[in-house]
């Protein structure tokens, strides 16, 4: 996923041993599609593997909280997808159905 034209934001940690890991970059939506679609194999098979200078890899559980969210003001829109899951002990831990 990484390209020179790539404007990347990387890992940060907390205080409170939070970490995130964040990237944008402009693309087109056949090579956004291709990366959704990565994401999605990830999803249904348990690790979502995120390649690049800034890569990781994320075990995802069973069941967990899915958020969409599609947002538009007067010169920008903004669809956001976001699972969200509890961890235990550095694990993913599946939410209740």
């Amino acid at each position: 996923m990484g390209n020179d034209d790539e404007e990347s934001k990387t890992e940060a940690e907390s205080a409170d041993d939070e970490t995130e890991r964040e990237g944008e970059q402009v693309m087109s939506r056949a090579d956004g599609a291709g990366i959704l679609r990565e994401v999605a194999d990830g999803v249904e098979n348990g690790t979502i593997d995120i390649e690049g200078d800034n890569g990781f890899t994320v075990a995802v559980p069973e069941h967990f909280e899915l958020e969409v969210e599609y947002e538009v003001t007067d010169d920008e829109a903004e669809f956001e997808v976001e699972l969200e899951w509890r961890m235990e002990d550095g694990e993913p831990v599946s939410s209740d159905e």
